[in-house]
């Protein structure tokens, strides 16, 4: 499945295996884990998150040297 990011790789087996109702089941558990990130980061909300949150491969890179 090249091509495919993180999230939508999920979707396309949720899809697969069960349909509309694993890509609903998919989309929600991606969302409670994304709300579950934010509540141990301190953010409340949406527009609470800033770029300090946020790790990139590059920042992962720059980081080991």
């Amino acid at each position: 499945m090249e091509g495919y990011g993180k999230v939508e790789r999920p979707v396309i087996y949720g899809l697969a295996a069960k349909g509309e109702h694993g890509v609903r089941r998919v989309i929600e558990m991606l969302k409670d884990e994304f709300e579950l990130a934010m509540a141990l980061s301190g953010c409340p909300s949406l527009k609470h998150i800033t770029r300090n949150h946020v790790r990139t491969e590059r920042d992962r890179l720059h980081s080991m040297l």
